[in-house]
C-alpha cells in the first residue's frame, strides 16, 4: 500500500511539477500562503519545501518576500546539451561497434516510441511528446549496458524540461522539427551507419541548442500551445 505524502511532499510536489513545466517561469515570485492557500495547508511545510526547492537550484528565497523562480541560464542549456552530446555519441559508437548489426529489439523499441512521439503531437500533448523524446534517447543509452550513463541522463530529463518551458514560443514547430529529425536517425541508426549516425546526431543536438536558445530570445509569444498541455 502507498504511504500517503506529506503536506510537505505534496507542496514539494506540486511546486517543482509547476517549475519544471513552466506554469511557474524563471523570475517568477511565489509566495508561502499562495501555496498553502491552494493545496490547504499550513505554511511551515511549504517553507520546508521551498528550502529543498532552494538546494536543488530551482528557487531563490528572500525571507518576508517570497521565492523567486531561478531562471534556466543559456550557459545551462549549452552544458545540458554538450553533456548529452558526450554520452549519446559513446553510447551509439559502441552499440554499434560491439554488435555485428544494430540489435532489432532496440531498432524495434526506437520506432515504437517515434509512433508515440507522432500521437503525441497530433494531440498537442507537448509534456506528453517530451517525455517520449527523453526516451528515445535514453533506450540507446541504457543498450549500451553502463548504468552510470544512464543514470545521468535521466538525472538531465528535468533540466530538459525546464529547458523546453522557458521557451514556448514556435514550440509545435520546434517539436516537430526534432520529430523529423528523430525519423532519421532512427533509419540512419538501423542501417547500421556509425558514421552517419554520429553526424546526424551532433546536427539534431545541436540544432535543438539553437532553437531553445533563439527561442527564448526573440521575446514573448506561444507560437504553438503552452507546454503544461498533457491529455
Amino acid at each position: 500500500m502507498t504511504r500517503p505524502m506529506s503536506a510537505t511532499e505534496r507542496a514539494y510536489a506540486e511546486t517543482r511539477e509547476k517549475i519544471l513545466d513552466g506554469v511557474h517561469a524563471g523570475g517568477d515570485v511565489i509566495t508561502e500562503g499562495q501555496v498553502s492557500t491552494s493545496l490547504g495547508i499550513s505554511r511551515t511545510p511549504v517553507r520546508e519545501a521551498f528550502l529543498r526547492l532552494q538546494s536543488e537550484g530551482l528557487l531563490e528565497l528572500y525571507p518576508k518576500r517570497g521565492a523567486v523562480v531561478v531562471p534556466v541560464s543559456d550557459e545551462e542549456a549549452a552544458s545540458v546539451m554538450e553533456a548529452r552530446e558526450l554520452i549519446e555519441t559513446f553510447a551509439a559508437t559502441k552499440v554499434l561497434t560491439e554488435n555485428a548489426e544494430p540489435p532489432r529489439e532496440l531498432t524495434d523499441a526506437m520506432w515504437r516510441i517515434l509512433a508515440q512521439q507522432q500521437t503525441h503531437l497530433r494531440a498537442r500533448s507537448y509534456l506528453d511528446y517530451l517525455d517520449a523524446d527523453t526516451a528515445f534517447h535514453l533506450v540507446l543509452v541504457e543498450a549500451c549496458g553502463n548504468p552510470f550513463l544512464g543514470d545521468y541522463m535521466r538525472s538531465l530529463r528535468d533540466r530538459q524540461r525546464r529547458l523546453a518551458s522557458r521557451s514556448p514560443r514556435g514550440l509545435a514547430e520546434r517539436l516537430e522539427a526534432s520529430y523529423q529529425e528523430h525519423l532519421a536517425l532512427a533509419q540512419t541508426f538501423e542501417e547500421g551507419d556509425l558514421d552517419a549516425y554520429l553526424s546526424r546526431l551532433r546536427t539534431h543536438l545541436r540544432l535543438g541548442r539553437t532553437r531553445v536558445l533563439g527561442a527564448s530570445n526573440t521575446g514573448p509569444g506561444n507560437g504553438g500551445g503552452s507546454l503544461s498541455a498533457r491529455r
